[in-house]
């Protein structure tokens, strides 16, 4: 398609800064995707997130509610959400783990979590709905199974997969929008690379190294990721899912990756845990009781800028909900600025250096 465009402009050996074109949207990678699973993220309004230049929005849940008669009236997600930068949208895959159901040779059959009815993903339904959300990029539904399944299924796994992406590539048909293909393979070698050279095949926009972040060690995904890199092309985004802890992001952009997604910087400020560029810490702690310091006294975030340790704390520990706002804030957008100095840091060729300054 004509609307996507990816350049090289950096490397320090294996990272590397891409400045990528989508529908007339410009970004540069390594870039962390917040999630807005419903089409909005917990407790944080998304005009907050302007510069943001993408986010991800969730096939499944947006096709239950608000349902596509809903968003088709809007001519899709976009304008729903009242958001001008880019989406990327997941297929559906993820839920055939995280949530109960029936693999068929051709889709998932799930219960709906909201009425308990029946239906069934499939390929084509799943790029039905993509392309009514009209995201810019979509992903083929793929077969997503335990990481430490047997050789067996995960064989199993990487021929469904390939089929339903075959059956994705034929349907898909939304000139604007972008597709993705997946590889699986769980903790295999051999598999992972059989499955990237059958996405190869297919010649999609961009692939994901789909299956990780789902209990596995940081040494299992290191080895897996370092070992399937090599298979995909150097002029394609390449694409983790699932991941979005700094240590974890750093890792594999040592590797060529360069796009994140998770839910974790969300999660993490729920619970009253800051990001930091060290770790994170637990601002419930008493130790912050009078902390006049911002969470972060380099981040340049409206909470930061704002407020301090000690007024946040107070405010998260006698559950106002104002504090998942500002916490949540501030989770994202140090992530995000972490992610832009690791550019800088790629793009000066002192990547290590950056690194080894994040005491992780």
């Amino acid at each position: 398609m004509n609307n996507y465009k990816i350049e090289t402009i950096a490397r320090d050996k294996l990272a590397r800064v891409n400045k990528v074109t989508i529908n007339g949207k410009e970004f540069m990678t390594p870039i962390f995707m917040p999630v807005a699973t419903r089409g909005s993220i917990k407790s944080l309004p998304l005009n907050y997130l302007n510069n943001s230049p993408i986010i991800l929005g969730n096939t499944y849940h947006l096709f239950l509610r608000p349902g596509l008669d809903v968003i088709n009236k809007f001519n899709g997600l976009h304008a729903f959400m009242n958001w001008d930068n880019l989406i990327l949208t997941d297929s559906g895959g993820f839920q055939g783990w995280s949530i109960p159901n029936k693999l068929h040779d051709d889709g998932i059959q799930f219960k709906n979590i909201y009425d308990g009815s029946s239906f069934k993903m499939t390929p084509k339904l799943s790029m039905e709905i993509q392309s009514t959300l009209n995201s810019d990029i979509a992903m083929i539904l793929d077969n997503l199974i335990n990481v430490d399944s047997s050789y067996e299924d995960q064989k199993r796994s990487i021929d469904v997969t390939f089929r339903w992406a075959t059956e994705a590539r034929e349907i898909h048909n939304n000139k604007t929008q972008s597709l993705f293909g997946i590889v699986q393979g769980g903790l295999n070698k051999d598999l992972r690379e059989i499955s990237a050279k059958q996405m190869l095949s297919l010649e999609f926009n961009g692939y994901a190294i789909g299956g990780l972040a789902i209990g596995e060690t940081s040494e299992q995904r290191i080895e897996i990721v370092k070992h399937t890199v090599p298979f995909l092309p150097g002029d394609k985004l390449r694409y983790v899912m699932g991941l979005g802890d700094i240590k974890g992001m750093i890792e594999l952009i040592e590797l060529g990756i360069d796009m994140f997604d998770c839910v974790w910087p969300a999660r993490l400020a729920r619970h009253g845990k800051i990001i930091t560029k060290g770790q994170f810490f637990n601002l419930k702690n008493s130790k912050y009781s009078a902390d006049s310091k911002p969470l972060d006294q380099n981040c340049t975030c409206f909470t930061c800028k704002n407020y301090s340790r000690s007024y946040l704390r107070h405010l998260l520990i006698n559950e106002s909900t104002s504090s998942w706002f500002y916490l949540t804030l501030h989770n994202i957008v140090q992530t995000e600025n972490i992610l832009k100095e690791i550019q800088e840091s790629i793009l000066n060729s002192n990547f290590e250096k950056y690194k080894e300054s994040l005491e992780l």
